[in-house]
């Protein structure tokens, strides 16, 4: 069931929602034993077999976006969330993008309580490019300033996609 009370797409079973959380578990795996890197990956100089698939090298980027003000501020707006889409990520990734909704767990970094809050969650696939970093960087930072947030997670991936 979706937050509105919904049935998920007929097109889309639990058998493909488990399937896709295994592969990007799996994907990411790898992440978790070796050393976090400060900056974007530059997918041009990794070695993915990108031809094999007739496919490019790609950045795949998840930005994670809590969607409720901290000490009781109230929820982030739909119209709220549709301006700083319009204003500021769309500005620096025209080419595409999606946007899910979840439900987000995270930690207070000041009182250690574990909360949970619904979240958005923007995907975005993109070719490497020298100023990546700092669009992406913009984004969260806007994002955190606009509505209080301690922090918007960030997930980069170097890999191929074809469209």
């Amino acid at each position: 069931m979706t937050a509105a009370g919904t049935s998920p797409s007929p097109s889309f079973s639990i058998w493909g929602w488990r399937g896709l959380c295994i592969a990007v578990l799996a994907g990411l795996a790898p992440l978790a034993a070796s050393p976090c890197v400060a900056r974007v990956p530059d997918a041009a100089a990794q070695p993915v077999p990108c031809m094999g698939l007739q496919a490019e090298p790609q950045v795949e980027i998840t930005l994670l976006f809590g969607q409720h003000r901290p000490d009781g501020g109230g929820r982030i707006t739909t119209r709220e969330w549709n301006t700083f889409m319009r204003e500021v990520v769309t500005p620096r990734f025209p080419a595409g993008l999606t946007v899910l909704r979840g439900d987000g767990q995270w930690q207070n970094r000041v009182s250690g309580r574990v909360g949970r809050e619904p979240s958005r969650i923007v995907w975005i696939v993109t070719p490497p490019a020298p100023d990546l970093q700092a669009r992406l960087d913009t984004i969260r930072q806007v994002y955190r300033q606009r509505f209080a947030q301690q922090s918007v997670g960030l997930v980069v991936t170097a890999g191929c996609a074809a469209f």
